[in-house]
């Protein structure tokens, strides 16, 4: 019998109430990576995938620990947001998961990393704002070549953050204007099949019409709404 004298009760039904309203501040065609870093924030990482197994399509987080976490729990691909330590590129290479890559040479080491019968899948992050990772706008596009060429890597994803969504308005809306021209060149001049995401929690609730093929629901999953005014179409 446990002796702990305090726990928290997860509602299943609430995460999947909670990935359906996101699902319906979106076009019908675009795809929910439902980000479960920090251990489903504080939820159970494994618990709250196998919970969203049938909302969302992809899963999302921070480390090659809890991607293999999440792969054990469900199928699903995975994206590990964060960037990966030198050390782990073989492993989550041969495992299957999809690295978040912020320049060529970071591109160029696990396509040398991949095995021979499977490339590796990578999501090109471009910094247009957060400062904490990813490409310069100014020259992502050639960046962005470069690593389309690569023999072993393909492009599953290129992405940016939206820092502030849920405080300044202005700026978050300058920004996605800037990144929408940004992404109509980079689908004209960078081959390839793959999706372009932009959108947070407070961009998928205010900014969802601007959404383009995925994007990443994390804390309005778990029933806090990043805008007060909103916090009535989530379950806690």
């Amino acid at each position: 019998m446990s002796s702990y004298r305090c726990w928290a009760e997860i509602s299943r039904a609430a995460l999947r109430h909670n990935a359906a309203a996101a699902r319906r501040m979106l076009g019908a065609n675009v795809a929910l990576l439902a980000v479960i870093k920090a251990n489903g924030y504080g939820h159970g990482l494994a618990e709250v995938a196998k919970a969203l197994a049938d909302e969302a399509q992809l899963f999302g987080v921070a480390n090659l620990p809890e991607a293999i976490e999440a792969r054990e729990a469900v199928p699903h691909p995975v994206i590990i947001l964060g960037p990966a330590l030198p050390k782990e590129r073989t492993e989550i290479a041969a495992r299957g998961f999809i690295p978040s890559v912020s320049n060529y040479e970071e591109a160029l080491a696990f396509s040398r990393a991949a095995p021979n019968e499977r490339p590796v899948e990578g999501n090109c992050a471009i910094d247009t704002g957060m400062g904490r990772m990813g490409m310069a706008e100014e020259g992502a596009i050639h960046e962005l070549k470069r690593i389309a060429a690569l023999p072993n890597l393909h492009l599953h994803s290129v992405s940016t953050h939206l820092p502030v969504a849920d405080e300044d308005f202005a700026f978050t809306r300058r920004q996605l204007a800037g990144f929408q021209a940004l992404a109509a060149k980079i689908r004209q001049e960078v081959p390839g099949a793959y999706m372009i995401h932009v959108l947070p929690s407070a961009g998928v609730m205010s900014f969802g019409a601007s959404a383009f093929e995925m994007v990443r629901a994390g804390l309005m999953l778990y029933g806090s709404a990043p805008l007060a005014d909103l916090q009535d179409r989530l379950q806690p």
